[in-house]
């Protein structure tokens, strides 16, 4: 029961179209997040001040954020 419960969790992340609007989602957010947070970096163009790992990571949360909203309101659809 574990097992097919794992691949239907799988099967709904994966899906196409929930993996889309997380992109989407994510380089809205992200964007609006990263000028928010580095925003003296970003404007005044100045790469070298600007925190990498910090960028990456605003833009990767919103994105599994989106990816497990839409999951689990597949999975809840389906049962």
């Amino acid at each position: 029961m574990g097992r097919l419960r794992n691949n239907k969790v799988i099967t709904a992340m994966l899906e196409p179209s929930g993996l889309l609007v997380a992109l989407k989602m994510s380089l809205v957010v992200g964007s609006i997040l990263n000028c928010i947070n580095q925003s003296e970096c970003i404007f005044a163009l100045d790469f070298e001040k600007l925190q990498l790992g910090k960028f990456l990571i605003t833009y990767t949360v919103p994105f599994f954020v989106s990816l497990y909203t839409s999951t689990i309101i597949k999975l809840r659809s389906n049962s």
